[in-house]
C-alpha cells in the first residue's frame, strides 16, 4: 500500500543533499544518494544505496541494497490546499426513496470537509513549497528509510510534515524525536540519538 510523507517548507536546494546523507549515516549505513537526484526536478526519483546491518533480516546484511523513492517538489498555497480538502461521501438511496419512485442510478454526493487543526493551519501558512515522498508502507526497508528521510528533511528545512499513513503532523522540533522512538527499540535507541537533535524524552 502506497503512503506519502509531505514536507511543507520554503527552502529545499541541492546544497542540502550532502547534509542529508551525513545525517542519514548518523542512524543507518547509507552508502550513497545517487548523483542523479536533484530538488530542482519537480517530479523524479530519490535512489539510495544502503546496508542493513541488523539482526532482523540477517540474510541482507552482507549486501548493498537499493531503494528508489518517487518524489515531487511543488508550489504550495494554503488557500488552494484547503479547497482540495474535501471528501465525497456517497449516500445510497434508502428503501423509502426507492419505493417513492426516486429510482436514480447515480448516487448522491455530499462534500464533507477534512479539517486541519488550528495549530497545523497556522504553521502551514508560512510555507510555499511541498516536497512529497512516496513509499510502500508494507515494505520494511521503504517504510524505515522514508520515515527517516522525511524526518531529517523536515528538521533541516525547519518545516512541517504530514505522514499520510497515520494521518499525523509533525513540526521540525518533534519529528525526529518521534520518528526515532517509532523506528528503533529501546535497546537500539541510544545509538541513534543525534547530538544535534532534540533529546528523546524517557
Amino acid at each position: 500500500m502506497s503512503a506519502y510523507i509531505n514536507i511543507y517548507t520554503n527552502s529545499l536546494t541541492d546544497d542540502l543533499i550532502p547534509t542529508i546523507l551525513k545525517r542519514l549515516n548518523e542512524h543507518e549505513n547509507v552508502l550513497d544518494i545517487n548523483s542523479s537526484f536533484s530538488f530542482r526536478n519537480p517530479n523524479g526519483s530519490l535512489p539510495i544505496i544502503f546496508k542493513w546491518d541488523k539482526p532482523s533480516l540477517e540474510i541482507f546484511n552482507e549486501n548493498s541494497l537499493k531503494l528508489n523513492f518517487s518524489v515531487s517538489l511543488k508550489s504550495f498555497d494554503l488557500k488552494e490546499y484547503k479547497k482540495k480538502l474535501f471528501k465525497e461521501k456517497i449516500i445510497k438511496q434508502s428503501a423509502v426513496q426507492k419505493i417513492l419512485g426516486l429510482f436514480k442510478k447515480k448516487k448522491r454526493k455530499v462534500s464533507k470537509p477534512v479539517k486541519l487543526s488550528a495549530e497545523v493551519e497556522t504553521q502551514l501558512q508560512n510555507y510555499n513549497k511541498v516536497f512529497s515522498l512516496k513509499y510502500h508502507s508494507g515494505d520494511v526497508f521503504e517504510n524505515h528509510f522514508a520515515i527517516l528521510i522525511g524526518a531529517i528533511i523536515t528538521e533541516l528545512t525547519n518545516g512541517i510534515c504530514h505522514f499520510t499513513q497515520d494521518n499525523v503532523w509533525y513540526n521540525a522540533t518533534n519529528v525526529l524525536r518521534e520518528s526515532l522512538v517509532n523506528l528503533y527499540t529501546l535497546e537500539e535507541l541510544p545509538n541513534h540519538i543525534n547530538k544535534n537533535a532534540v533529546a528523546v524524552a524517557s
